[in-house]
């Protein structure tokens, strides 16, 4: 009966070793698939949220501005505001050597201010972070400008 605890906690650790180590291994092997996951969810998260707000500002109607915060991953390549069309938010992506595109239309014209005011999210002016944007709407016209962070205010 000495040492039977001993044994016992022995037992139980093993298990616990025994079940633990493959899954750590299994975890670390996975990790790039749930990082690149992790990124394509932000991406479409802060692509339908920019929509979003476009169109809440223009149906707010004339005069209306809002300021929102997204998230952008470093994955992104291009981020074209407005698009082809003037009405939708487009972010390109790499994703495992391959390029994917998330759009989203939106119901009002998009315009992009200009010079310093200009929102760029390209990896190669500012990589992955937060982003404010600010929307006014003039005419029916949503008008995208960059705003600087809040602790820069």
């Amino acid at each position: 009966m000495k040492g039977q605890v001993s044994n016992e906690l022995l037992v139980v650790v093993g298990f616990i070793l025994l079940i633990l180590i493959p899954l750590l291994y299994i975890m670390y092997f996975k990790m790039e698939a749930i990082s690149t996951d992790l990124a394509m969810l932000q991406v479409h998260f802060s692509v339908a949220r920019i929509a979003f707000m476009i169109n809440a500002v223009g149906y707010m109607g004339d005069g209306s501005a809002m300021i929102t915060e997204i998230y952008i991953p470093d994955t992104i390549e291009e981020a074209e505001l407005g698009g082809s069309s003037n009405h939708e938010v487009m972010f390109t992506m790499l994703v495992h050597g391959e390029t994917n595109e998330v759009v989203q239309p939106t119901a009002f014209e998009i315009e992009v201010a200009t010079g310093a005011d200009a929102p760029t999210f390209t990896e190669a002016d500012f990589g992955g972070g937060r982003y404010r944007i600010e929307m006014k709407n003039q005419g029916g016209v949503v008008i995208l400008s960059k705003q600087p962070s809040s602790g820069a205010t």
